[in-house]
């Protein structure tokens, strides 16, 4: 990761702007550019003064402006199974039973006091049910759907 993205990048930049000055201005008989640059620290040093500045814009450029990013965002977020599924370890042994534990209880204490309506009770046992579902390793959101439609889909044609 580091060559790739950190020393690749900069022999290349560097391996570009000196092939660049070798082969275009060095060997050229015009006055103004051999004066601009007479030696290649000077036209490296205006190089990174120019390719800085204009590579974050572009960058910026593509994140907001294009839907380029937003759409390589979606896709990975769609592509992440911890998005629809509970991730293993802490948050499936501690976090999630401990949520079911403490909605349980409000669940009771609301019924005991008798505000909750029959509406809100069975909205609390969807939730439940989800929540259950993720505690088990099942997925859900859009990819829990996506499982379940390809699985009724199955059952409904019966072996083949």
């Amino acid at each position: 990761m580091g060559y790739g993205v950190y020393i690749a990048f900069f022999i290349g930049f560097f391996g570009n702007i000196v092939v660049i000055y070798k082969l275009a201005i060095e060997p050229v008989d015009i006055p103004w550019l051999t004066s601009l640059f007479p030696r290649l620290t000077i036209f490296v040093a205006v190089a990174l003064l120019i390719t800085v500045p204009l590579s974050v814009y572009i960058g910026l450029y593509h994140m907001k402006r294009t839907g380029a990013f937003a759409a390589e965002a979606s896709v990975a977020t769609e592509s992440n199974p911890y998005i629809y599924k509970a991730m293993p370890g802490k948050e499936r042994e501690v976090f999630l039973p401990l949520m079911i534990l403490t909605a349980r209880g409000l669940a009771k204490l609301m019924e005991q006091q008798q505000t909750l309506t029959t509406s809100e009770r069975e909205e609390f046992q969807a939730v439940l049910s989800t929540a259950n579902r993720l505690l088990e390793g099942q997925a859900v959101g859009v990819q829990g759907r996506r499982a379940f439609l390809k699985d009724a889909g199955k059952a409904q044609k019966g072996p083949v």
